[in-house]
């Protein structure tokens, strides 16, 4: 698959051509539809995933029933390896959000191709602090900002590493229910923050539309993503 698929700062894009081609060669291409199921939480650890295509939600439940959307994996993230490197049970369950095609490779063929290629294991080192970096700010977002800030930085988070354009604006592929997961809130409460923000995004067919980068990042007290200011994305 041509590499322009996987941002740069993803596990796949930061790896060099020759390590990435290698490692696509070691698994099998499985793919799945919108709600489906990649994994289980509780499940044994036995495979690493490559998100090669779509989306997919990572979410926990805790013992009270109440479930909690961690993260959003966007094409090129690892998934699962977490569990494989710690032989522990998953501790999250993956769920298919658009049509997403996965590289399945083994827990024991990954760790060995991890141990005998440093540009990999470089890379996987890097990613996963870069996750505990974010689930850091998540909790210290949490502490720190009301629901107004914790959205609009949770919507400049995502669109950090992946977004679209429709209609000439900047988008994120996130429903209400999803956001109000990622910052702790009940939805009906993110409903109303968004539509006391309306000059600065909407909500639109489950996406997030951005009408204004620059006020969005001012209200969440965040450097705005260089990449969607500038020119209008439709010019």
């Amino acid at each position: 698959m041509p590499p322009d698929l996987w941002p740069k700062d993803s596990f796949l894009g930061t790896l060099d051509e020759p390590t990435r081609n290698a490692l696509l060669r070691l698994g099998r291409v499985k793919a799945y539809q919108p709600g489906e199921t990649v994994v289980h939480q509780g499940d044994a650890g036995e495979v690493v995933f490559l998100l090669l295509t779509g989306r997919v939600n990572v979410s926990t439940t805790v013992e009270n029933g109440s479930e909690t959307l961690l993260a959003i994996r966007h094409p090129g993230d690892i998934l699962g390896e977490m569990a494989v490197f710690g032989n522990m049970p998953r501790t999250a369950t993956v769920t298919v959000r658009v049509p997403a095609t996965t590289l399945v490779v083994g827990g024991e063929v990954f760790k060995r191709f991890a141990g005998t290629h440093p540009g990999a294991a470089v890379a996987l080192a890097a990613n996963i602090a870069e996750r505990l970096r974010q689930a850091n700010m998540f909790r210290a977002d949490a502490a720190g900002y009301e629901v107004d800030q914790r959205l609009a930085r949770a919507v400049l988070y995502q669109v950090q590493r992946f977004a679209t354009v429709v209609d000439g604006h900047w988008t994120a592929d996130l429903r209400q229910a999803e956001l109000a997961m990622l910052i702790g809130a009940k939805e009906g409460t993110v409903q109303k923050a968004i539509a006391n923000m309306k000059e600065l995004m909407i909500s639109r067919r489950g996406r997030v539309v951005i009408l204004d980068v620059a006020g969005l990042a001012r209200l969440a007290d965040m450097s705005p993503p260089g990449h969607l200011l500038g020119d209008s994305p439709s010019g």
